[in-house]
């Protein structure tokens, strides 16, 4: 990770804050210990993984003293600098109290807006400048010399000195008849501004005398963007109609227009290396490219992002596209080819919708897996992000899709994975990775050396109903077998390397109600499976027998099992925990003190703490040898899963709402 990173992550950075536990009845000796303190008093919040892009445009500058571009994307509370040459992260900035709503920057400084405040940063890290004195939110910030302007939801317009930080002038628009919704300094135009407005008019001003020198009338339609040409007195105005008109602002005439049918424009920007061709952005994530001699579409880029297209930016001089979007992407293209289409040269790309499920991966605790909402299960490195890698997307045939080239249609796609097994003993020899999806039987095997979906569907062959889904799943230690819970209360067993069934637990089925954990000791010798009827079951793994049947107080939630210990978690549906020693099969400590549905557990990697975050935004700790809760932290919005690593020196969690992984 470098030691620059990790000074750049200070404790409690992107980390959903700490807020004091008020009034939950846990021990009384817990109550007197947090009372002076409002976080964790063991775990202290490090930075946050796979976070890249959100819906704000992302702001290029270039560097003459590295001789480089910089891109800087918006994360929430912050923003990440990376280096355009390998798109490695330069540097993340300290945090501000609001989500960033847009940003700006000129050579020396970033700006970036919260709420009705804003911020100057310097080094891509530290506040040296803010400018209070907007009414309502600032959504336009343009960088103009010594001085910036911004421009808030009310249409206040104020230029500001940059290093004294006060008012240089303010104008004021009337909403319903100039609502300000872009800005521009058109080059060699001294100390002026135009101004485009929702009703579709435009003005140029003088901001150093404050005069409106004119206004052109516009084409009755909102303005969403506008771009100076690389020719001067030229700008590309974008409209909400999906055109682009290319207008030439000296003599008030239209040189040429575009349509694009994809809604209105969101961003445009022109290429400088020699190739008149202009870029524009859409609402539903394809960007055209337009050839201004010829005057014609040469180009669609369809589906360069599954959501808007944020901001795109050609570099000076350079073959290259920057785009950002609000699926967590950041992607650069390269225009090298002989029909002027742009491939893909780097992304850096996360999660685009909410996570499922996270797990530590491996032993060294350097790999997170997680699976999402959008359909992928990707990998996540807490050392660096090149080493990152996503597994993809669940096909539902990978050969028809390979033969016909159907990688984008979605209904070649698997449902999201809601919960998976993952053991690394024989990765390089076979899949290792099993997966249960949203409202399915069959359950996927995944390979992580070759990152991509595996050969095998598991699932009983005689069963032919709709409304039985997989519910749990589990992996042997060596990495052989998966043992899978359906819906309907069966549990089998598969061989991992052949596909092939390998036998089931039960008579008719190992539960009368639907199966809620399945666990496997690390010798092969137990099986331990909860049902929804309340009963918890013991098998022997070899024959299939049942050993033993414990009934609980409460329905089970999940279990959890240490292998090396023989501890079983089991998170109950009255907000319980029970802990049992599977080798004597009874339960040994209980837990209360949740007042939410238990999402997740982890043990520490030695087995002697049980960690459970729960629908009530806690997070606690659980000393098992004293039985005692010596830890509890609560977090803004209510953490789905928490996974410990093996190492024992972080913890994971996954947010609701949140795409990132938090350390």
């Amino acid at each position: 990770m470098g030691s620059s990173m990790r000074q750049a992550a200070a404790p409690g950075e992107h980390f959903p804050p700490g807020r004091e536990p008020s009034g939950t009845p846990a021990e009384a000796e817990m109550e007197s210990e947090v009372e002076g303190r409002t976080a964790s008093a063991l775990f202290a919040g490090f930075r946050a993984l796979g976070l890249f892009s959100n819906d704000v445009p992302h702001v290029v500058r270039y560097s003459a003293l590295k001789r480089r571009f910089y891109v800087t994307t918006c994360v929430g509370k912050s923003f990440h600098t990376y280096d355009v040459q390998k798109l490695r992260l330069v540097a993340v900035s300290n945090s501000v109290p609001q989500d960033i709503c847009c940003m700006a920057a000129d050579e020396r400084l970033v700006f970036a807006a919260y709420g009705n405040v804003f911020s100057a940063f310097a080094r891509n890290k530290e506040i040296v400048h803010t400018f209070k004195g907007h009414k309502a939110e600032i959504h336009l910030l343009q960088p103009f010399g010594d001085h910036v302007i911004s421009v808030d939801t009310d249409s206040i317009l104020i230029i500001w000195h940059i290093y004294s930080e006060e008012e240089y002038l303010q104008l004021s628009f009337d909403k319903s008849v100039f609502q300000i919704s872009t800005i521009l300094h058109p080059s060699t135009y001294l100390n002026k501004v135009l101004l485009g407005s929702e009703q579709g008019s435009l003005q140029l001003w003088n901001v150093k005398s404050n005069k409106l020198l004119y206004t052109f009338s516009g084409w009755k339609v909102g303005v969403t963007a506008l771009q100076q040409a690389p020719a001067v007195d030229v700008v590309a105005i974008g409209l909400t109609s999906g055109q682009v008109v290319i207008h030439n602002i000296k003599f008030d005439e239209t040189l040429m227009k575009f349509r694009q049918d994809w809604g209105p424009i969101t961003s445009i920007s022109f290429r400088t290396d020699g190739h008149p061709v202009m870029a524009a952005g859409s609402p539903c994530g394809h960007i055209g490219l337009w050839d201004l001699e010829d005057k014609k579409l040469i180009n669609q880029m369809r589906n360069a992002h599954s959501t808007a297209i944020a901001g795109l930016t050609f570099l000076h001089r350079e073959p290259l596209l920057v785009t950002n979007g609000a699926d967590n992407a950041l992607r650069i293209w390269i225009f090298d080819g002989p029909t002027g289409e742009g491939r893909l040269l780097r992304f850096r790309m996360g999660h685009s919708a909410s996570l499922t499920k996270i797990r530590y991966y491996g032993q060294n605790g350097q790999q997170i897996l997680s699976a999402s909402q959008d359909g992928t299960l990707q990998s996540f490195s807490t050392v660096h992000e090149k080493f990152n890698k996503s597994l993809g997307h669940g096909l539902i045939n990978k050969k028809i899709v390979k033969r016909k080239g159907l990688q984008n249609t979605m209904s070649v796609r698997l449902p999201p994975v809601t919960k998976f097994a993952a053991e690394e003993a024989r990765q390089s020899d076979w899949d290792g990775i099993i997966a249960c999806h949203q409202g399915k039987l069959s359950c996927s095997t995944w390979n992580y050396q070759r990152s991509t979906i595996g050969a095998y569907f598991l699932k009983p062959k005689e069963l032919k109903t709709d409304d039985i889904i997989a519910t749990a799943v589990d992996i042997t230690s060596c990495g052989n077998f998966a043992v899978i819970g359906l819906s309907s209360g069966a549990v089998d067993v598969y061989n991992m390397q052949s596909g092939i069934h390998r036998g089931s637990f039960g008579d008719e089925k190992a539960h009368t109600g639907s199966v809620r954990g399945v666990a496997v000791d690390g010798l092969n010798q137990l099986t331990v499976t909860a049902g929804s009827e309340r009963l918890l079951k013991f098998w022997n793994f070899k024959s299939k027998a049942l050993i033993h049947s414990l009934s609980l107080e409460s329905s089970p939630n999940m279990l959890l099992l240490h292998r090396d210990s023989g501890i079983l978690g089991l998170a109950l549906d009255d907000f319980s925990i029970a802990v049992l020693d599977i080798e004597t099969r009874k339960i040994v400590r209980e837990f209360s003190g949740h007042h939410g549905q238990i999402n997740d557990m982890t043990f520490s990697p030695d087995g002697r703490w049980l960690i459970s975050a729960a629908m009530d935004c806690s997070v606690r700790t659980w000393d098992l040898p004293s039985g005692c809760l010596i830890d509890c932290f609560l977090l803004d919005s209510a953490p789905l899963n928490v996974t410990m690593s093996p190492t024992g020196d972080f913890l994971a969690t996954s947010h609701v709402d949140h795409l990132g992984i938090y350390l």
